[in-house]
């Protein structure tokens, strides 16, 4: 990282004026700062784990460019928090820091495809920002003991998300087959309380203590971190449930392979097909539409369910894999 003298300091703020200056007042000097895209709360959760391993490494000065703050209120791997806005990636270079643009991949519009990865997104993530070694694949997120004690809601609760087409970047192919997720609840209600969090838009369930759209991310997240499990299909949900520490069902059919997106300690339903994983968002190319999902039964994910709650309190495994120096 280049260093700046007080003499370069003063140029730059004498040059880009009132923001420059006020920003060197109120947040200082930034070492690095990271960002995602910026419009999916998912990708900048995972960008916690990216955040600990700099951390881990010695960076210092580490802030965080994000539209969704409250997921990194707490957290000791990052020195500041600032809104999405270009103008930072500007301003490190101006104090002498660097900036980085953490991703995974991206998306190919015409095809309705993202690139299918041959690492855990996690580990992309870091490599975009040039780590290398041992990283450990799962997000963080820091609750405190008021607002987990505020997300318990019964002695034996799960969440449930019914769907994730609410999401900024939805897609048909991790939606599974409507109408099961209300067979699971059917089954389970007798023997749990059944928690629905996401959004005030997604179809309801039966049965279940609605919070749809009544919840805040972080009082999503301590809901999750009092519950026995998540039950989800891949997405924000599941990211947030591996943040806090709890196990999950994940619904995964066949448009992703849970060793490219998830975590081992989760029970994955994924179905082998010879057109999977995809990685398509919304077509399907198979002659039986969606046959991955179709062949994942309430009753496969009820007893997936049964069997993980017997050891939901065991010792999560955290997944790790080795980053190679690029040989350029």
């Amino acid at each position: 990282m280049e260093s700046k003298s007080p003499s370069d300091v003063a140029r730059v703020v004498l040059r880009h004026g009132a923001w420059a200056t006020a920003e060197l007042v109120r947040r200082g000097r930034p070492g690095h700062i990271l960002h995602f895209y910026g419009n999916t709360p998912g990708d900048d959760l995972m960008c916690t784990a990216v955040l600990r391993e700099m951390r881990r490494r010695g960076y210092r000065s580490l802030w965080m460019m994000s539209r969704f703050p409250e997921l990194f209120e707490g957290n000791p791997d990052v020195d500041r928090v600032v809104p999405h806005d270009e103008r930072y990636d500007r301003y490190a270079q101006w104090m002498g820091g660097r900036s980085w643009y953490v991703h995974y991949g991206g998306h190919d519009h015409e095809r309705d495809q993202s690139p299918i990865p041959q690492q855990h997104i996690i580990a992309s993530m870091c490599a975009s920002c040039e780590l290398t070694g041992e990283v450990t694949l799962r997000p963080y997120l820091h609750l405190t003991d008021d607002e987990r004690a505020a997300g318990r809601l019964a002695p034996r609760q799960i969440v449930l998300h019914s769907s994730g087409l609410s999401a900024h970047s939805a897609m048909r192919n991790k939606e599974w087959v409507e109408g099961r997720m209300q067979e699971v609840v059917n089954a389970l209600r007798d023997e749990y309380t059944i928690v629905q969090l996401g959004a005030a838009t997604d179809p309801g369930l039966d049965g279940v203590v609605d919070l749809r759209g009544r919840t805040s991310m972080r009082q999503s997240a301590a809901i999750i971190a009092s519950s026995v499990l998540t039950v989800a299909q891949v997405g924000f949900l599941m990211h947030l449930t591996r943040a806090v520490d709890r196990p999950a069902v994940i619904i995964y059919g066949g448009r992703e392979q849970p060793w490219q997106t998830g975590y081992s300690c989760n029970t994955n339903l994924f179905t082998s097909l010879s057109c999977a994983p995809c990685w398509s968002w919304n077509r399907c190319g198979n002659a039986v539409e969606r046959e991955c999902m179709h062949r994942i039964s309430a009753d496969d994910v009820v007893h997936a369910v049964r069997e993980r709650a017997a050891r939901a309190d065991e010792p999560l495994v955290e997944d790790r894999t080795m980053i190679a120096v690029r040989a350029d």
